[in-house]
């Protein structure tokens, strides 16, 4: 029973993601477009191993300093008091965020690009006052978790393709990571606003300062909505400038990203009900997994 708690504790359907993003670019993208990339099978482990074990450690610190709150939210789903004490939990957060750390700075050394290694260290000071700070400032909170998701897809850019090598196939999948990072960004941004009206009463009675306490659930359902404009707009940007190469990529976008994305968008103006909220974030969670997968039609249709 520990075990399965350790594993809801840093959220492994999280990580599993993350996983699942690199390794499609890794060993399907970079190598249908013939990228020139800079690391062996066991330093992009090392990579992902650090990324993870950091990822990891940030939603054990986000659950020690949100027990309060999630024992009002959620109670039934509280791990940390119930499962592990705040004790334990402290010691494993320690214990993970240090050995990220470490194989993040030890990459960066072996790769003779010792600068990365605040990447791995500024992530982990971020998830940690987000967790301890940030979290209940209003949109300041919102944007660290998202820009930290973006993080975990630009690592490979920074880390793997090599730069030195200019081609059409190179500059076109670094523009791939790059629209991919952003849209996982704006869709990650929109579902944090959903998830703090979700949460508006625990973190009410904590004095926290989320959007949805400081301008109401109304105008941050609006606000949520109107975000939606942001990664739709990007989507559309693709469809309209790929769709004579990339048919059938533009075809499963619209049906599988824009078209979900706009019922978000006008669903947002309705719902009232708390358990509508938890299904809009799972179902743009979904989303942003369905277009992550437009990375295999767009490799196996090169």
């Amino acid at each position: 029973m520990e075990i399965l708690a350790f594993f809801k504790l840093i959220r492994w359907k999280n990580l599993l993601l993350i996983i699942y993003i690199q390794v499609l670019l890794k060993f399907l993208v970079f190598t249908s477009f013939n990228i020139s990339t800079n690391l062996s099978l066991i330093q992009f482990i090392v990579l992902l191993i650090s990324t993870i074990l950091i990822t990891s450690a940030g939603y054990i610190i986000n659950d020690i300093y949100d027990l309060n709150s999630d024992l009002i939210n959620k109670p039934k789903k509280v791990i940390v008091s119930k499962q592990f004490s705040i004790a334990k939990a402290q010691q494993l957060y320690f214990f993970l965020n240090t050995l990220g750390i470490i194989l993040g700075i030890g990459l960066s050394l072996n790769i003779e690009k010792p600068s990365y290694s605040f990447i791995f260290i500024g992530a982990s000071l971020l998830l940690y006052y987000y967790s301890k700070k940030f979290k209940s400032k209003p949109l300041i909170g919102n944007l660290i978790v998202s820009f930290l998701i973006a993080i975990s897809i630009l690592v490979l850019y920074f880390f793997d393709i090599n730069k030195t090598v200019q081609s059409f196939n190179q500059q076109l999948v670094i523009n791939v990571i790059l629209i991919l990072s952003f849209f996982a960004f704006s869709i990650n941004f929109i579902r944090e606003i959903v998830k703090d009206i979700e949460d508006v009463n625990g973190d009410n009675s904590l004095n926290m300062k989320t959007l949805p306490i400081l301008i109401g659930e109304a105008r941050s359902k609006k606000i949520a909505s109107l975000f939606c404009v942001i990664p739709l707009s990007l989507l559309l940007y693709i469809i309209l400038n790929f769709s004579e190469t990339y048919k059938y990529t533009a075809l499963y976008l619209v049906v599988f990203t824009v078209i979900p994305l706009l019922y978000v968008a006008l669903k947002l103006q309705t719902i009232t009900l708390k358990k509508e909220f938890k299904k809009v974030s799972l179902f743009l969670k979904i989303i942003m997994f369905l277009g992550i997968n437009t990375l295999i039609l767009f490799s196996l249709n090169n």
